[in-house]
C-alpha cells in the first residue's frame, strides 16, 4: 500500500512538471548559458586549488606540515578547528577539518614587489580534512596555475613560491 502512494505522488509530480509553464526559445537559451557559465566557473575554481590525498593520517598531516613549515622558516599562524566550530554551530556530524595559516617567509612582500603593489596578498592557508570514507585530504592554491596566468616578475616570484610548497609536501602528499 505504501509502495503504491509512493508511486502514484511520483508520477503526480512529474506529470505536473511537464504540465508546467513552458519556456520560450529565448529564456532555453538564456538558461543554457547560465548552465554553461557554472560549469566553465566550476572548472576554473577546480584548476585553482590544489586538492591531493595524504599519505599519513589526519593529526600526523597536520602535524608534519606545521613542522616542515616551521624547519623551513616559513611564518606559523593559528590552526583553526574548523570541525569544533562546526558543531558549536550544530553541525553534528561534522568531521575532521583544520585550517592551517602558514606562508614562505616573505612571500607577500616578494608578491607585492614582483608586482608593483598591484596583486594582492596570498592568503597562505592550507586545509586538512577528512572524508566520509576516511581519506585525509589537503587543498591549497594552487600556486603552478596561478604563476601560469600571470607575466613577468610576478609569475617567476609565483613559480618560485610553488617550488617552495612542492618541497615542504613532497614526503606527506600523494
Amino acid at each position: 500500500m505504501k509502495k503504491r502512494v509512493i508511486t502514484l505522488l511520483a508520477c503526480c509530480s512529474l506529470s505536473a512538471l511537464a504540465q508546467g509553464p513552458q519556456l520560450s526559445k529565448e529564456q532555453m537559451q538564456q538558461a543554457q548559458q547560465m548552465i554553461l557559465a557554472k560549469q566553465m566557473q566550476m572548472q576554473m575554481m577546480a584548476t585553482m586549488y590544489d586538492l591531493r590525498y595524504s599519505r599519513l593520517g589526519f593529526d600526523e598531516t597536520v602535524t608534519a606540515i606545521r613542522s616542515g613549515a616551521e624547519k623551513r622558516g616559513w611564518r606559523l599562524g593559528d590552526v583553526h578547528d574548523v570541525q569544533a566550530e562546526m558543531r558549536t554551530a550544530g553541525v553534528k556530524d561534522a568531521r575532521r577539518m583544520k585550517a592551517l595559516g602558514l606562508c614562505p617567509a616573505g612571500a607577500n612582500e616578494r608578491v607585492i614587489k614582483a608586482s608593483g603593489g598591484k596583486a594582492p596578498p596570498l592568503p597562505c592557508r592550507t586545509t586538512v580534512f577528512e572524508t566520509a570514507d576516511g581519506k585525509i585530504n589537503v587543498v591549497r592554491l594552487n600556486l603552478h596555475t596561478l604563476a601560469k596566468g600571470m607575466q613577468g616578475d610576478l609569475s617567476k616570484v609565483l613559480g618560485e613560491l610553488a617550488a617552495e610548497e612542492d618541497a615542504l609536501y613532497k614526503g606527506i602528499l600523494e
